[in-house]
């Protein structure tokens, strides 16, 4: 396996890059350092140690676990987390169509590699465990999937004529007839395969009208990972929300307080850093008659964002009566999540590790302890037609980086056996060579002349400049198999210049190279996540 440090990329924030290259003065913003064993085991023993009576989150993770239709398959990680000694290893994402992009399952992975590391180095019980962002309302951010279709990256989207979701939480959102328009479009680009079949059986019986957004994203990850890998939490529950009335009354309580830590940590890190989470009024929605609306202080109460006022004691009477009506946004979610659970760890992203270290002052703030952020692992797949255009043309994985003319315009002028630019640039001074030696005996002729002589020279190098392009054009047009290979790679590696990760569905790998490559990836990605990593299906 190659690894290229995350500092070759442009694709990855300065803060993200320091964080994985162990920046001292960074890691003062988090809980401690990840590649710390010390660290490591100190915090998990302080979660562990400080997590109340874990009835009532085992209960209610078995629920949705049957709900899932995973409650025998769940059952030895659930017994696992009942043991008061145990952690959590967690880590979350949006429920993207059809299991979201790489990076998503990457994610997932990750934290089972770790869970498995604890107990092994650690000696501590350690459950994988993977936060269903699904009461989300950005319905645009979830909707779509990327795949390869020849050699062009497509994106097949989801476009139910009605839904709530821009409204709503995209867990609870029900799908509709138009799935079977996406997954019909989703099906013309995959190549045909051995896997095709099947694969598309599994995605049509789990996104069925009637299911949920949530509950057919678990569906898919579940076939992609083997059943009993990790045990899946969603957030929009009505008992666990109940776990969570304390922190969300302190927020009401206190929201001004937990503003102004955001505002100092924020500043402090803005200091060098880009800032990726702004404070907000108060840092929770509610249901309203509007769908989830944020809510907002006003004078010594409260209004949502749909028009309806709240006193203090009145809001927190609805929290008491109504806990489920209630939800975190980006900086309360991470709060709930830990409130929640025993979470030793968690496996971020490269912009959730941003936003991670603005939330120290505010674990101290909620009286929790912040777990190690740990990056997840951050991959590419190499295929074999691809390594071999990379391999041809001497290129590194970060040239793709950049934008398709560009790049293959530059690679055409490497891959000439003429410097077209320096032999031009060479040859056109022997045309001011040629006019500066007449220049003065035409001087001598008529000096009304030399104006004519000078507009002589623009207009020779005007033409000298259009021979030069045409010349170029020409090589281009002769290179027309490099264009094609080049732009095959291209779309890839970065589809839409976005990294590979961030774009590419995992089921486009599953579809050619086998139903078990989800599985295999726990095997193939390494736990050291400090570099970018290329592997080969």
């Amino acid at each position: 396996m190659k690894r290229i440090p995350f500092s070759s990329f442009s694709s990855f924030s300065t803060l993200f890059k320091d964080y994985t290259a162990q920046s001292e003065g960074l890691l003062s913003f988090f809980s401690g350092n990840f590649k710390s064993t010390t660290d490591l085991s100190k915090v998990a023993q302080i979660v562990a140690r400080n997590h109340p009576d874990r009835s009532a989150l085992v209960d209610a993770i078995r629920n949705q676990a049957h709900t899932y239709g995973l409650g025998d398959p769940s059952e030895p990680l659930l017994k696992k987390l009942a043991d008061p000694s145990s952690v959590a290893i967690v880590t979350g994402q949006q429920l993207g169509l059809f299991g979201g992009p790489l990076y998503t399952l990457y994610k997932i992975i990750s934290s089972i590699q770790l869970a498995d590391w604890y107990e092994k180095e650690l000696g501590i019980k350690a459950v994988p465990v993977f936060w269903l962002e699904g009461e989300d309302h950005d319905f645009d951010e979830i909707a779509g999937t990327t795949l390869i279709s020849g050699d062009d990256a497509v994106e097949v989207r989801y476009a139910p004529a009605q839904n709530d979701a821009y409204t709503s939480s995209i867990g609870r959102l029900v799908i509709s007839s138009e799935i079977a328009d996406t997954l019909a479009q989703f099906e013309s680009h995959l190549q045909p395969t051995e896997f095709t079949a099947a694969l598309m059986q599994v995605l049509r019986e789990a996104y069925v009208p009637g299911n949920t957004m949530l509950q057919a994203f678990v569906s898919v990850m579940n076939f992609m990972l083997g059943d009993g890998r990790v045990l899946y939490v969603s957030p929009d529950d009505p008992a666990l929300k109940a776990l969570c009335v304390p922190l969300f009354e302190k927020e009401i309580k206190a929201c001004e307080q937990s503003s102004a830590i955001l505002e100092e940590t924020s500043a402090k890190l803005g200091a060098d850093y880009h800032v990726q989470v702004q404070t907000k009024p108060t840092n929770l929605f509610i249901q309203g008659s509007k769908g989830r609306v944020a809510i907002d202080r006003k004078g010594s109460g409260f209004e949502t964002r749909d028009g309806v006022a709240y006193g203090e004691a009145e809001l927190i009477e609805k929290l008491h009566a109504a806990p489920a009506s209630f939800s975190p946004n980006v900086v309360m979610r991470p709060l709930m999540q830990d409130t929640v659970l025993p979470t030793a760890a968690y496996v971020a992203g490269p912009g959730e590790v941003a936003y991670f270290a603005q939330f120290k002052g505010l674990y101290e703030w909620a009286g929790l302890q912040m777990p190690v952020i740990i990056p997840r692992a951050s991959a590419t797949i190499l295929e074999k037609k691809v390594e071999k255009v990379v391999e041809r043309y001497c290129l590194d994985l970060t040239t793709f980086e950049e934008q398709f003319d560009p790049l293959f315009g530059r690679i055409v002028k490497e891959q000439m056996e003429v410097d077209v630019d320096a032999a031009f640039k060479k040859a056109s001074s022997y045309v001011h060579q040629a006019i500066n030696e007449i220049k003065p005996i035409v001087e001598g002729v008529d000096k009304s002349l030399v104006k004519s002589t000078d507009a002589t020279r623009g207009l020779m190098l005007k033409e000298w400049t259009k021979l030069k392009d045409r010349v170029l054009k020409a090589e281009r047009q002769q290179q027309d198999v490099l264009k094609g290979q080049l732009y095959r790679a291209s779309s890839n590696l970065f589809p839409f210049q976005i990294p590979q990760e961030r774009a590419l569905s995992p089921l486009y790998f599953l579809n050619k190279y086998g139903l078990d490559f989800g599985q295999k990836l726990i095997s193939t990605l390494d736990l050291d996540t400090t570099e970018h990593q290329v592997i080969q299906p």
